[in-house]
C-alpha cells in the first residue's frame, strides 16, 4: 500500500492504535459472558481457550518481531500466559465457588512469596499455581526450583494445593504427580504440529476442588 499524501503519521497508525484500544472492550465482553457460562470439566474448553490465546499472541508477536521489526528476541510471553490463565481460572472459581483468585499477591504479610496465581477462601490460601511458558534458562534446575517453592508455600499453608502449569511441557509424563500437580499443555514439536500432552487445566481444577 502506497503512502496517501492526505494522511499524517497518526492517521496512518490509527488502525493499529484503535484496534489495540478496542481489545479492552473485547476482553470485558468475554469476562462478562463467562459470568454465566456453563463450564463443563468433562471437556477441555478451558485448556483449548488458553492454547488458542497463546497461539494468537505468538502469531502476531513472532511475525511482527521477525518479519517487520527484525528483532532477534521475541516479546516476552510469560505475562500474557499469566493473564490468560488468570482470566479463565478467575471466571471459573468465582462463579462456581465464590472465592478469590488473585495474581502476584504476597501469601503472608511481609512475605516475598507471590505465586503467579493464588486462590483464597476466608483469608486462607486454598491453592498456589506457578505458571511457566517453558523451562527457559533454568533448564534442568527448574524442577528443584519448583519443589523448593512448594516447600516454602506449604511451610506457611500446609493444606494448600500446589500446582504448576507449563505451556510447553518439560515434565516427565511418567511421574506420579503428572496431570495432578504438574501440567504441561503441549509438546514443543514443530514437525508434528505441537501435539497435546494429555494434561489439562480442567484436571487441575478438579484437583483444587478436592480440598475446597
Amino acid at each position: 500500500m502506497k503512502y496517501d499524501m492526505k494522511q499524517n503519521l497518526q492517521t496512518i497508525d490509527a488502525a493499529f492504535t484503535n484496534h489495540y484500544r478496542g481489545l479492552f472492550e473485547i476482553q470485558q465482553s468475554v469476562k462478562n459472558q463467562l459470568v454465566d457460562y456453563p463450564f463443563d470439566l468433562s471437556k477441555t474448553e478451558i485448556t483449548d481457550a488458553i492454547i488458542d490465546r497463546m497461539m494468537a499472541f505468538w502469531f502476531f508477536n513472532v511475525r511482527n518481531n521477525k518479519e517487520i521489526l527484525g528483532r532477534e528476541i521475541n516479546t516476552t510471553s510469560a505475562d500474557f500466559f499469566t493473564e490468560t490463565c488468570l482470566l479463565f481460572l478467575k471466571s471459573y472459581f468465582e462463579k462456581q465457588h465464590g472465592i478469590k483468585v488473585l495474581s502476584e499477591r504476597n501469601i503472608t504479610k511481609g512475605s516475598v512469596i507471590r505465586p503467579d496465581i493464588s486462590i483464597w477462601k476466608d483469608n486462607q490460601l486454598v491453592a498456589a499455581i506457578e505458571l511457566k511458558v517453558s523451562d527457559g534458562w533454568k533448564g534442568g534446575t527448574m524442577l528443584p526450583h519448583l519443589i523448593e517453592r512448594e516447600i516454602q508455600i506449604k511451610s506457611l499453608f500446609p493444606n494448600a494445593y500446589f500446582g504448576v502449569i507449563a505451556f510447553w511441557n518439560f515434565f516427565d509424563t511418567n511421574i506420579e504427580v503428572w496431570n495432578s500437580k504438574y501440567f504441561g499443555l503441549l509438546k514443543f514439536d514443530k514437525d508434528n504440529n505441537h501435539q497435546r500432552s494429555g494434561a489439562s487445566i480442567e484436571q487441575l481444577i478438579k484437583e483444587i476442588e478436592k480440598i475446597i
